[in-house]
């Protein structure tokens, strides 16, 4: 558990104040038990509140590596009298993560999804927020160094290294003459299936009257406005949009920002409807920041297009392999 650097912390304070059961006289301090210390493990903050101490570990992704992370340091510090509590706060967390961390037990609290956070989790990974920042960066240009990367892309220089380092040990990217540059589309995209499947974030379908794809978007782009919801359409909808490509004639894909939103949606569906069906998910990042509204439709940006449709597998692929090799060309406002 590698200290972490953690964007907006003042913020992410504020929140962990109000979702952990603290007193008014709680304080975040630096200083670390020195059983702790002796092993160099450090979570992201420490908050003494009486005798009480909090050990808080913030991710983007919660994963199982996270939970034992902070095991092992409860293990290590055998607090008999039970002062120490341990908390794995996150951006995403699973079913089955949350189920692991409470039977330790830690104390799991769900941040905000449009919370930038820098924080040195998910090694390997290259779906992550600033990874896939570095990769459509990657994607734009032939080739680039790594300082350029950083300064396109408002990631460290380290993280920025870092990065290419794993899309270089995946066989996805290779240096040329001190710079980089994405030489296997085939393997970025499999390896971002894998990562991140959409599958996952299927919450259901609707159906809707609509014979035609664009027209479902179009409709439900005014309708979902007018109501004030948060919401993005992606997959092959925005993919489609962006490549000038045929939409695919029996759905479209849409994020809800705030899936409680989609009981009221699924409410309005009639059981004799048999047109346009509406596949919904619920996000795992900020995808509404970015989105914008292109030929009626409102879309998440190519970037995030682009992730979601390498997340769709072989049903993508084509259309997502097109994505990739042409990304610099794509053109992304309406």
């Amino acid at each position: 558990m590698p200290p972490g650097e953690v964007g907006n912390g003042s913020l992410v304070r504020e929140l962990l104040k109000a979702s952990i059961p603290l007193s008014a006289k709680a304080i975040f301090q630096d200083r670390m038990p020195p059983a702790a210390a002796a092993f160099n493990i450090r979570p992201d903050h420490i908050i003494r509140d009486g005798d009480a101490l909090y050990l808080v570990d913030v991710r983007n992704y919660a994963t199982e590596r996270s939970v034992a992370n902070l095991a092992l340091l409860k293990q290590l510090l055998k607090d008999t009298k039970g002062r120490i509590r341990y908390v794995l706060a996150a951006k995403n967390i699973s079913g089955g993560v949350r189920a692991l961390a409470e039977k330790i037990p830690i104390l799991v609290v769900q941040l905000p999804l449009n919370i930038p956070l820098n924080v040195s989790d998910e090694e390997g990974r290259i779906t992550t927020e600033n990874a896939w920042k570095v990769v459509t960066a990657l994607l734009s240009v032939q080739l680039t160094s790594i300082r350029q990367l950083s300064k396109t892309t408002g990631v460290s220089y380290g993280w920025a290294h870092g990065i290419t380092n794993r899309l270089i040990s995946k066989g996805i990217a290779e240096k040329f003459n001190g710079q980089v540059r994405i030489t296997n589309h085939g393997k970025l995209l499999n390896a971002v299936s894998l990562e991140r499947p959409m599958a996952g974030m299927n919450k259901g379908v609707i159906r809707t009257g609509y014979s035609s794809s664009h027209d479902a978007a179009a409709g439900l782009t005014g309708l979902l406005e007018k109501s004030r919801i948060q919401f993005a359409f992606t997959g092959f909808t925005a993919a489609s949009i962006y490549m000038g490509s045929a939409v695919r004639h029996d759905a479209v894909y849409l994020y809800l920002s705030d899936i409680r939103d989609y009981p009221m949606l699924k409410s309005n569906e009639a059981r004799n409807l048999r047109g346009i069906r509406v596949h919904v998910y619920k996000p795992d990042r900020d995808v509404t920041s970015g989105s914008q509204k292109v030929q009626e439709v409102r879309v998440v940006s190519k970037e995030q297009a682009l992730l979601d449709m390498a997340g769709f597998g072989r049903s993508g692929g084509e259309l997502a392999l097109e994505m990739a090799k042409n990304y610099g060309s794509i053109i992304d406002n309406g």
